[in-house]
């Protein structure tokens, strides 16, 4: 169990909210608990998001996109699931199902307290509505940094401007899996 107090911040200077081509989003955490006010273990954990929209010509757009989240703390043990990263699928590790990689126990897949995940994707719009996305995605979560062991997604996609955003259909394969995966994004 754990009472927690946590912050969270978030900054958006894009050309189109909906369908951003230009600019950037940053988004920052940080929160935590105490044995000290009906914790089971005293941590903080921060997270930090950048993703930046650069355009190419007159349509195209390549976007990158970092994460990094650490939980301090003595180990994982007594602090929720939600406190501790995994990562892997759709808006993070293409390639590998969702929330796929972490600390393994058995056939779970439990959150650590160290997330790394890098992403770049070129968006070319053959036509207004239209548009073929190539990517490259890697990031692990595991409990201890010598434990970080980055697994490399890449693949194609389709991309489709919807009134509500640009929909996504990636098909994504993960190198260290082996396999072949589709993701869909809003």
């Amino acid at each position: 169990k754990a009472m927690t107090v946590n912050w969270s911040w978030v900054q958006r200077k894009v050309d189109n909210v909906l369908d951003p081509r230009e600019g950037y989003v940053l988004h920052g955490e940080i929160g935590g608990g105490s044995k000290a006010f009906l914790s089971d273990q005293d941590f903080i954990r921060t997270y930090v998001r950048a993703v930046r929209y650069q355009p190419i010509g007159k349509m195209d757009v390549l976007i990158l996109r970092g994460e990094l989240g650490v939980t301090i703390a003595d180990s994982r043990k007594g602090i929720p699931q939600d406190f501790l990263f995994r990562t892997g699928g759709t808006q993070s590790v293409r390639g590998y199902d969702f929330n796929s990689l972490g600390v393994k126990e058995g056939d779970a897949t439990l959150g650590g307290r160290y997330m790394s995940t890098l992403s770049a994707e070129y968006v070319h719009w053959f036509k207004p509505q239209w548009g073929v996305a190539s990517f490259v995605d890697i990031g692990d979560a595991s409990d201890g940094r010598s434990d970080f062991d980055a697994k490399l997604g890449y693949g194609l996609g389709a991309r489709w401007r919807s009134p509500a955003g640009p929909l996504a259909v990636d098909v994504a394969y993960g190198h260290h899996d082996e396999r072949v995966r589709i993701h869909f994004a809003l």
